[in-house]
């Protein structure tokens, strides 16, 4: 099969491998400068993920803050929060992250007969904190985990790419 795939996270010597399911993909106009983009598509599910710099404040790094901070837009979305964490890497640095489970629109039934079409999505919202030796250089992974009718593996491949961040 394909190789592995490697992603530097910044300046910082480190790097995320990926299983060989994952691919490179391009980054849109938008992205900050050093983002990277990777996804995968398989019978059961997809993802596009981003890994950049951190273009403002991070999360919380207490669990229970984050939360309480998320609770509201949750209701506001009819989504549930499925899994959060915050705390310190085995690398000694700061990580906080969110899965969000969110349902498809159930007036969008006129998109009954595509083929494409997503249900359950997963959403990965991660904040990393790296000691660079004067300060923290904060990242965002930001992921969209859609099933195509395996939710379970979705969910797993959204974990997976969180612990392989925290642990890189």
């Amino acid at each position: 099969m394909g190789e592995k795939l490697t992603l530097s996270i910044g300046d910082t010597g480190r790097s995320l491998e990926l299983p060989e399911h994952w691919e490179s993909l391009e980054t849109l106009p938008e992205d900050a400068p050093g983002t990277v983009a990777f996804g995968y598509r398989s019978a059961g599910s997809s993802a596009v993920v981003t890994l950049g710099p951190l273009d403002g404040q991070m999360m919380p790094v207490d669990r229970d803050e984050v939360v309480e901070g998320i609770q509201p837009a949750l209701d506001e979305a009819d989504a549930t929060l499925v899994e959060v964490d915050a705390g310190e890497t085995p690398a000694g640095d700061l990580a906080v992250y969110t899965i969000v489970r969110t349902e498809p629109d159930d007036d969008d039934e006129d998109d009954e007969d595509e083929e494409d079409e997503a249900g359950v999505q997963f959403t990965l919202t991660l904040n990393l904190a790296v000691e660079n030796g004067e300060f923290l250089q904060p990242f965002l992974v930001l992921g969209y985990f859609s099933s195509h009718g395996d939710d379970q593996q979705a969910l797993d491949q959204a974990r997976d790419i969180a612990g392989r961040v925290i642990t890189a």
